[in-house]
């Protein structure tokens, strides 16, 4: 009777032991499990492509008011993808265009010499590549699709180029290099009488267009 007694109690404690392994083994799981997602919810936050949003500024010319306003991403400073575009390759940054900036304008004015009209436009870089020689410039006029007021989308500074576009103006461009480097893109307007310029600044790059009000 003692003997059976004896392999019951080893029995027992034999499985209590088991269970607590298991339960420790379990907990090591799921701690790991959570450290996983914590991981990975972080990578995500801290991805600078993700937090990027829309920024606006504009400018009064004379009794105009908002004569020129723009609409742009805070795109985080990348060298090596700003290579792909002056540089140029077959890769896909270098063979696709670069919609950057949503101008409005709330006046007749002229842009490279060309008449515009009020309405939605929009900046965007064609990048060096096999069928473009070099890195250019282009304005082009569109429309909002219905219940939207831009093209840009917070977050995403991989935003096609609308369709449907009216190319004004195309010309080779050059950023000038040196600046001190901002860690996203920046865009200022400035006026000088009726000329309004666009200043930009990307990184160690700078470069400024200009609209002139009528």
């Amino acid at each position: 009777m003692q003997k059976k007694y004896s392999s019951i109690i080893t029995l027992t404690i034999t499985l209590c032991l088991l269970l607590s392994s298991l339960f420790v083994v379990n907990n090591a799981e799921a701690a790991q499990q959570k450290r996983r997602r914590g991981k990975a919810a972080a990578a995500k936050t801290s991805d600078p492509r993700k937090l990027t949003r829309i920024q606006t500024t504009t400018i009064d010319v004379g009794s105009t008011k908002k004569a020129v306003e723009v609409l742009y991403l805070n795109s985080p400073w990348g060298a090596t993808t700003f290579g792909y575009l002056e540089e140029g390759g077959n890769d896909y940054y270098s063979n696709r265009t670069w919609p950057f900036a949503h101008l409005k304008v709330n006046a007749k004015a002229k842009y490279e010499g060309k008449a515009i009209e009020p309405g939605d436009y929009i900046l965007y870089i064609t990048p060096k590549n096999n069928n473009n020689k070099q890195m250019s410039m282009s304005l082009a006029s569109f429309k909002p699709e219905a219940g939207q007021k831009t093209f840009l989308v917070n977050g995403d500074v991989f935003t096609e180029t609308p369709e449907n576009i009216n190319v004004i103006t195309t010309r080779p461009v050059n950023f000038a290099k040196g600046a001190e480097v901002a860690k996203a893109l920046k865009i200022a307007l400035t006026a000088n009488g009726s000329d309004v310029n666009i200043n930009m600044h990307y990184g160690d790059r700078t470069l400024t267009e200009k609209v002139t009000i009528n």
